[in-house]
């Protein structure tokens, strides 16, 4: 048996070993020939999604709060850049996301073809910038065609690329590219690089401000200090922490920002530590499957329900231990690749496994993390094609077949499913065979609500009002009071307000995004009361929508109607 001393020996000689010949730095590649590899990522990113530009705005689905109805995305004026850097909008401090509407609205008014337009571009922009990195991170040209080519037909980005609202994703991916460049230049040298290295920090900045969820992008710079490259210089641990405490003050300034005006889970796993535990490792079985291209995407994922069985927990709870593991094995063994992959992935994936966000899990959290998978699927394509063949012509062979399978699946799932995304009722038609949760009946209903369909959305509300919510009732109102059937109507606003209350327990409770629903609803509710001629009932509820939201147009001019006020002049 060999003894501690003998082990730490042989792992010393493997550490001491030459990188693997897949992995080693590339010769200089002609400079054509890296203009082409660049031009053909960018070129399939862009196809794959080509489609997309003739889609409309999802009218039942955020796109109205985001864009249609934002008034503060109507151009880049002072007005408007000073209030989405200074208040948050629809539970959420994310300025550069408004600013990039602002951009859209700028050349091509409320034209949706511009605003798919900017995201499919953003897509490419990344698809490149994913190149770039992975050359830097790797040294292995072939390695960083393969991986970004994989990663512009990834299936898991319809959803950021395909909806508007997600432009968010997009952006904070292109940041986040550009901070792991620069703070690669910026450990390079001997010395800490303060130019590139304050640039690192910049674009991270910029990162959050479109979207916070990669706060945890410093645990994988962590991580790359970790596994140093050939030729490179081992930062010393005290360094390599004193180095991120920039990006960690930013990230939990703007954390703290964002957590105090966001939307709290209400889900009931959220509020027992072991069925949450076990939610978010059943939800990393289902990112690892999703990133093989193999189970098709779904706008909308049922959360699953256990039985606390031994088997249960233990297979569920091992989905939060499983990146973690490979990390660690990685390491030991000194697989550059995997370890880096794997460390990616579970640093943009930290957040929506360790918070209780809204939805449980959702496609476009894995529009960043497909990266690191892309990393090791195209590692593990160089090395076989590296060890089946001496001769360059079969080993190019080879490795043309290999990517051309993972390729080829990736890119027709992301065209398939891209065409559910081509409105909102074929979205929600898709998602309404797949899911039992009640916000695709509400967002069907909404859909078929704006081509007046009345007698099928109300089905539809009245199978989602099944589960306790104010949409549902709130629709059912809608309805009725389209319809004519205004003592059901009234009914149901009622019934939206008592939920809105018991919820909120008071008015001080709520989110100024919820805020905002409240006041649409007193609103609805004084219309209902007005139409039915009780005037006094209709005053009280238009007053408590102006208290609720005082920059609700509506009900302040209803208000004035009602109480025989002139309209001011414009």
């Amino acid at each position: 048996m060999s003894t501690r001393q003998e082990r730490r020996f042989r792992r010393r000689r493997r550490s001491a070993r030459p990188a693997p010949e897949a992995l080693r730095p590339a010769e200089s590649t002609p400079l054509l020939l890296q203009a082409a590899a660049f031009l053909a990522v960018f070129t399939a990113a862009i196809l794959v999604n080509l489609k997309t530009l003739h889609y409309g705005f999802l009218t039942s689905w955020d796109d109205p709060t985001y864009v249609v109805d934002n008034p503060w995305i109507r151009g880049l004026s002072r007005e408007n850049l000073i209030y989405v850097f200074t208040k948050p909008y629809f539970a959420n401090y994310l300025p550069l996301h408004l600013v990039s509407y602002m951009v859209d609205y700028s050349l091509w008014g409320l034209n949706p073809f511009g605003f798919h337009l900017q995201s499919v571009l953003l897509n490419g922009v990344n698809a490149i910038l994913a190149l770039f990195v992975t050359r830097r991170l790797f040294g292995n040209f072939l390695l960083a065609f393969l991986a970004a080519l994989l990663f512009a037909v990834h299936p898991s980005h319809v959803e950021a690329v395909a909806w508007i609202s997600i432009r968010k994703d997009l952006l904070s991916t292109a940041f986040l590219l550009l901070t792991v460049l620069f703070y690669h230049r910026a450990i390079g040298s001997r010395s800490l690089g303060r130019g590139v290295y304050a640039a690192s920090v910049g674009c991270f900045t910029l990162g959050l401000l479109s979207k916070v969820s990669i706060v945890a992008l410093p645990l994988f710079l962590l991580v790359l200090d970790w596994f140093p490259r050939a030729g490179r210089r081992r930062i010393p641990w005290k360094v390599a922490i004193a180095n991120k405490i920039p990006y960690a003050l930013i990230g939990l300034v703007l954390v703290r920002i964002n957590t105090l005006v966001q939307v709290r889970a209400k889900a009931a796993y959220a509020q027992d530590p072991l069925p949450y535990l076990m939610v978010k490792g059943h939800a990393v079985w289902n990112y690892l499957a999703l990133l093989t291209g193999i189970p098709s995407g779904r706008p909308v994922y049922d959360t699953p329900e256990f039985a606390l069985g031994l088997i249960s927990v233990v297979a569920n709870l091992a989905g939060i231990l499983a990146l973690p593991v490979v990390l660690w094995i990685a390491h030991r063994r000194r697989w550059d690749v995997v370890g880096l992959g794997a460390g990616w992935v579970l640093a943009l994936l930290l957040p929506a496994i360790l918070f209780p966000l809204v939805t449980y899990m959702a496609d476009r959290y894995l529009y960043g993390p497909s990266l690191g998978f892309c990393w090791m699927l195209a590692a593990g394509i160089v090395a076989v094609s590296r060890r089946t063949a001496e001769s360059i012509p079969i080993r190019a062979g080879v490795t043309a077949l290999l990517t051309a399978l993972p390729l080829t699946l990736f890119a027709y799932r992301t065209i398939e499913y891209n065409r559910a995304w081509a409105g909102s009722e074929p979205l929600w038609r898709y998602a309404i065979a797949r899911s039992k949760d009640y916000r695709v009946r509400n967002n069907l209903a909404q859909a078929l609500m704006n081509e007046k369909r009345f007698p099928e959305a109300e089905r539809l509300y009245k199978q989602a009002s099944a589960v306790e919510n104010i949409v549902s009732h709130q629709g059912l109102a809608a309805v009725y009071y389209d319809t004519h059937r205004y003592p059901e109507a009234q009914r149901e606003i009622e019934r939206a307000l008592e939920i809105a209350h018991k919820h909120g327990a008071a008015y001080t409770d709520l989110t100024d995004a919820t805020m905002e629903d409240l006041a649409e609803i007193e609103y609805t509710a004084g219309a209902i009361y007005w139409v039915q001629s009780q005037n006094q009932r209709a005053i009280e509820a238009w007053e408590a929508a102006l208290r609720a939201n005082p920059r609700h147009e509506r009900a302040a001019q209803w208000l004035r109607t009602a109480r025989g006020e002139p309209v001011p002049a414009k």
